[in-house]
Parts: C-alpha cells; sequence; structure tokens
C-alpha cells in the first residue's frame, strides 16, 4: 500500500496494454504529490494485468486491483471507487485510461472542491468555446446533446454532458452511499449514479460541471455505434428501477 494521498485517481482499464501512456501518468504523479491512482483491471484479457502491476511496482502512489471476469465499466468504477473510500482521502473519482481528458485538467476540479464546501461532484463538461481544444467526433457530439436533452427530461437532471469520462467526488457518506450497490446499467451508470444522489440531495445544487480545456477522441475506445443505440433503453431500465413503470 502506497502512501496516504488527499485525491485518489481510479482508472477502469481493460485491454488497455496497448494505449496505456505510462510516462503521462508517471510525470503527473511525480508533480502532483497530494494525488495517488488506483488502476482496476476489468478482466483483461491482454497483457493490462502486467503492464499495471509494472507501474504498481515503479512508485507507492501506483495501486492495481484486478477483477476476475470482465464485468463493464460501471463496475469496474463502482469497485475502484469502494477500495478508495477504504483509504485515507478527500477527493475521489474516475478518469478514462486513454487520457482523452488529459490529467492535468485535474487540479482544476479538485480546486473546485476546495473552495466550494456546497459542491460534492465535479464533472468534466467538453464544450467547445474559442481558445478551448475539444475534438470530438461529429456522431458522438450530436447523438451526446440528444442524450443530455433526453436525461433533462426523463429526470430533471439538467448537465450539458453526462458521460465525460472525468468525475471527481468529496468523500462524504451521501457520496460513499453512491457506490455501495451495483448498478443497473453498464455504458450510463454516470446517469444512474446522478439519480441515486439526488435521492439523497438536490443534485442541482451540489454538482459542478467543469469546462475542460483540453479533450481529444482517443483511437480504440470500447463504445461502438451500437453502444448508443442501447443508450435509450439503459435510461428506461434506470427509470424503472427508481421509479418503476413510466
Amino acid at each position: 500500500m502506497g502512501t496516504d494521498g488527499s485525491t485518489i485517481l481510479v482508472v477502469p482499464c481493460y485491454n488497455e496494454a496497448p494505449r496505456l501512456d505510462r510516462a503521462a501518468f508517471d510525470t503527473f504523479l511525480k508533480e502532483q504529490p497530494e494525488v495517488r491512482c488506483l488502476f482496476v483491471n476489468d478482466g483483461s484479457t491482454d497483457d493490462t494485468a502486467r503492464v499495471l502491476n509494472d507501474l504498481a511496482d515503479t512508485s507507492d502512489r501506483i495501486d492495481s486491483l484486478h477483477l476476475e471476469r470482465n464485468s463493464g465499466k460501471a463496475e469496474a468504477v463502482r469497485q475502484g471507487m469502494l477500495w478508495a473510500f477504504q483509504t485515507p482521502c478527500q477527493y475521489a473519482g474516475y478518469w478514462d485510461a486513454d487520457l482523452s481528458t488529459p490529467l492535468d485538467e485535474l487540479p482544476a476540479f479538485c480546486a473546485l472542491l476546495a473552495t466550494q464546501s456546497d459542491i460534492d461532484i465535479v464533472t468534466g463538461a467538453r464544450i467547445k468555446l474559442i481558445g478551448r481544444q475539444i475534438e470530438r467526433n461529429p456522431f458522438r457530439h450530436y447523438s451526446g446533446r440528444v442524450f443530455a436533452t433526453t436525461v433533462s427530461v426523463v429526470f430533471g437532471i439538467e448537465m450539458y454532458d453526462t458521460q465525460c469520462g472525468a468525475k471527481l467526488f468529496r468523500v462524504r457518506p451521501e457520496v460513499t452511499a453512491l457506490f455501495t450497490e451495483p448498478f443497473h446499467t453498464r455504458w450510463v451508470f454516470d446517469v444512474e449514479l446522478f439519480v441515486r444522489y439526488n435521492q439523497y440531495r438536490d443534485i442541482q445544487q451540489h454538482l459542478i460541471e467543469q469546462p475542460l480545456t483540453r479533450w481529444k477522441d482517443v483511437s480504440g475506445s470500447k463504445m461502438k455505434p451500437f453502444d448508443f443505440l442501447r443508450a435509450p433503453l439503459e435510461l428506461l431500465r434506470i427509470h424503472f428501477a427508481y421509479f418503476g413503470s413510466p
């Protein structure tokens, strides 16, 4: 077990051996001594397990957790967050392994939690503004806009970007409770997470979206076009689980 850090970043990994940027993580951790990384191997079938163990051997602020079988990103994140909550930290969150959101965006997330005590959740927002480098696949961008609008209508959660893979949470009972039970969904678990939180506290008052300065679609994403077609069914599953039939 490494030394205590005030922020723990969970990085879910499934067959990430060929594209995991080890140097980027190593450099970032050297620059940010209060951050610690937990890589969760989601039952990978390639060389990911060895790569993650090698990473953990190189730093006392890198740990690896291995799931016996592939359970999907939702469960990998959940298991990683449960691990984080067992470790002394102020903030815990998750970040995509491909670093589509660069690690140097994290300090801004931490600063928001440090300066705004009423905020429990900071989530990245991929908004293409002048002066910001947001490179998104057009199909994913426009389908994401439709998805966010649907979430707003169905669940009353008005967010620009629910699915950005960069999120940070203040460690407190209302937050740890979000990860106690497995999610009903594999791909849109972020929405289910927000629905769970909304049952404890008004999410519109305690979540803030942080516009990213850089974001880039990275080749090799596990999300395929068919997964976007499954999203409406997953939203229905969330509604049935928490509110019953429409």
